[in-house]
């Protein structure tokens, strides 16, 4: 790309890069990691190389019905259906977004949380739904932890 001076680089975050939820802190850790990547990456091919057809676009998702979040229960917003979630990833990238939020409505939170104090943003979070909607959480049913009863199980 750095050759051509174009391109186009997709970083997959998610709203647990943006708003840090208990239960997930690893999860949030990471995705808060991409978010920070994505931003000095684009001031690093934009600023201090000069590229201006190096597109970057960084997307944040709700929680996605994947499974990968089964059990998970969110009082406002509901769990995204993968295939609408793919549509607005596509369109994003071919008209060079450098952001895209799903549902689009959660730029009202990003905004309000930048605006209120941490104990108000944490209210808010809670009363949306935000910081219980792991309570309820079981993983994905193809992860399956190993414990010893298991483990001797399987060699026994």
């Amino acid at each position: 790309m750095l050759e051509t001076g174009q391109g186009h680089i997709v970083t997959i975050a998610s709203l647990a890069g943006l708003f840090g939820t208990n239960r997930l802190i690893d999860y949030c850790a990471s995705k808060f990691a991409a978010v920070g990547f994505d931003e000095a990456l684009k001031n690093e091919i934009k600023v201090e190389l000069g590229h201006n057809e190096i597109h970057a676009t960084l997307v944040c998702p709700y929680y996605i019905n994947t499974g990968m979040f089964d059990g998970v229960r969110s009082k406002i917003i509901p769990l995204l259906s993968p295939e609408p979630v793919v549509n607005d990833i596509v369109a994003g990238i071919l008209t060079n977004q450098e952001q895209i939020v799903i549902p689009r409505y959660v730029y009202i939170l990003i905004v309000l949380r930048l605006l209120v104090p941490g104990e108000v943003g944490r209210r808010i979070a809670s009363a949306v739904g935000i910081t219980g909607a792991m309570l309820t959480f079981k993983g994905s049913p193809s992860q399956k932890t190993l414990t010893s009863t298991t483990i001797n199980e399987k060699s026994g």
